[in-house]
C-alpha cells in the first residue's frame, strides 16, 4: 500500500515509477510519451496521468486533515500531514491501507 499512495503522491523515495520502471515500459512498447527525456547532466520525467499536480497534492492534503474517522480505525491524520512541505510523515501500512479503501 505504501507504493501505492506514494506513487499516487509521487512521494520522493517512495514512488515505484522511476526511471527504470519508464524504460521498462518503452521496451515493451507501451506508453512512448511517458519516456525519460535526457537533459543535459539529468533526466526529466514526464508527469503520468496518475500523477497529482501540486494544487491536486495541496487539496488531497487539505481533505486528509479534515477526516474524522471512529476512534480506534486509524491514526489521527491531521497530526501526520504537514502542509508546509506537502508531506504525510509517519505513515503506517494500515493507515496506507485506509486511504486505498
Amino acid at each position: 500500500m505504501h507504493s501505492v499512495v506514494g506513487t499516487l503522491l509521487n512521494i520522493n523515495g517512495k514512488t515505484k515509477d522511476g526511471v527504470n520502471a519508464r524504460l521498462d515500459m518503452l521496451e515493451m512498447g507501451i506508453r512512448q510519451q511517458l519516456a525519460p527525456r535526457a537533459d543535459g547532466k539529468q533526466t526529466y520525467l514526464p508527469p503520468a496521468c496518475y500523477t497529482l499536480s501540486k494544487n491536486e497534492r495541496k487539496s488531497f492534503y487539505e481533505c486528509l486533515r479534515g477526516i474524522k474517522v471512529p476512534q480506534g480505525y486509524c491514526l489521527n491524520l491531521k497530526s501526520l500531514v504537514c502542509m508546509k512541505d506537502l508531506k504525510i510523515i509517519g505513515l503506517k501500512s494500515h493507515d496506507c491501507h485506509m486511504l486505498v479503501q
